[in-house]
């Protein structure tokens, strides 16, 4: 059965083009996601002809636990127990059906035309994410690479880059691996999030159209055995 994600729009801001841009978000806003699964999923012959459904929720009022300022096991494992509790008081609070994924999209302002994404995470436990978007209709497209990496996390995809340098990984996070020559590279794997020109480096995705779902990740969420 398709997996139903609600998409809960929060921000601190006190922004009225981001909180204008928030309030009138509908699933509609979201179709592109929709299609990227559905297109992804028939590449590797899932047999759903719409692999995931998004509804969009205002139910929550207040932003998610914030990540540790310094990250250990214990703060982590702290942390995390604390946003699934948060995830679960706000789908006990909402009149909408209890989703299989609830990813809180925390907006803020796009600032000197800035595309660059902040940190954002998602966790197999719980299936929650917590994505920092930019709420701008110029930052959508971009905004929504980061949503679909983040659900794929929920989901048991792994990264496909290198965290110190945020290059995508040879072969795994290249959206064409056999591609002759190699660079540069047309597609990045939705795991990387970025696209390869050479070894050393890579472009911001600009929209899902630029992005594929690999084998390898295929895998990992279960589309491939």
């Amino acid at each position: 059965a398709p997996l139903r994600i609600t998409v809960y729009p929060v921000t601190e801001s006190t922004d009225a083009g981001v909180r204008a841009y928030m309030a009138a978000l509908t699933a509609a806003d979201f179709r592109d996601v929709e299609t990227f699964f559905a297109e992804e999923a028939e590449d590797y012959e899932v047999e759903l002809t719409q692999p995931v459904r998004i509804r969009v929720s205002h139910a929550a009022t207040a932003l998610p636990p914030a990540l540790p300022d310094r990250p250990g096991a214990l703060t982590i494992a702290l942390w995390s127990l604390r946003l699934r509790y948060f995830a679960a008081r706000t789908a006990w609070n909402d009149p909408l059906p209890t989703p299989d994924i609830q990813v809180f999209a925390v907006y803020s302002p796009l600032r000197s035309g800035s595309m660059a994404m902040p940190d954002s995470v998602g966790l197999s436990k719980g299936l929650v994410a917590v994505t920092h978007l930019y709420g701008d209709r110029e930052a959508t497209e971009r905004n929504h690479v980061v949503l679909v990496h983040e659900v794929l996390h929920t989901l048991g995809a792994t990264d496909k880059y290198d965290p110190a340098t945020s290059q995508p990984l040879v072969p795994f996070g290249l959206g064409e691996p056999d591609l002759q020559p190699l660079f540069p590279q047309q597609f990045g794997e939705i795991m990387a999030g970025r696209i390869a020109i050479d070894w050393t480096e890579a472009v911001i995705a600009g929209s899902l159209d630029d992005m594929l779902v690999g084998p390898q990740t295929a895998s990992e969420i279960g589309w491939t055995r």
